[in-house]
């Protein structure tokens, strides 16, 4: 009611003609109809309404397609089905395996060589080792792939971020042809 006083008060004013026009406006008022629904053509949004109807089309036809293909969901594997054919999980344990690895930075007699683990791997050049430079490719004895430890006092483990190995020499790649 408070709109409609509004409507008439502005018009108040103005002509008879005018009251023909705020007796119309009222009557939409109350129909819960207005101007713009039934005369103004729909005009193209922009911004955030343009963006909003966008996704929800989106979402619409993915869900859409979701339904389509729902057949061949069983086709596609679970997490746990890839993890364990995952190439990580098949080598089991990693203390004692074999790996080769290429050295990718060297400091003095240190090799920090990367196998493909989550951490790289510190070794000590042999006496013999001067053909083991950046870039080389070696095989590495792992022992253990994180070296962690739990600190007098300390609630957690700490990480040294690196590998437990032993460097067993260059790879030798002539022999294998």
């Amino acid at each position: 009611m408070a709109a409609i006083g509004k409507v008439t008060r502005r018009f108040s004013s103005r002509s008879l003609s005018g009251c023909s026009r705020v007796s119309f406006g009222i009557h939409r008022l109350l129909s819960g109809t207005s101007d713009s629904d039934q005369t103004a053509p729909e005009k193209t949004k922009s911004g955030f309404a343009a963006a909003f109807d966008l996704q929800s089309e989106l979402q619409r036809e993915a869900e859409d397609g979701a339904e389509k293909t729902s057949g061949s969901a069983a086709s596609q594997d679970s997490f746990a089905a890839m993890l364990r054919r995952s190439p990580l999980v098949q080598m089991g344990s990693a203390k004692d395996k074999v790996v080769v690895g290429r050295i990718f930075h060297v400091v003095q007699d240190d090799l920090y060589i990367d196998f493909g683990g989550k951490f790289h791997c510190v070794c000590r050049r042999p006496a013999d080792g001067e053909q083991l430079q950046r870039g080389s490719r070696v095989r590495v004895l792992l022992q253990d792939l994180e070296l962690t430890s739990r600190f007098l006092g300390a609630r957690t483990d700490t990480t040294l971020l690196e590998a437990q190995a032993v460097l067993l020499g260059a790879l030798d790649t002539q022999s294998r042809t």
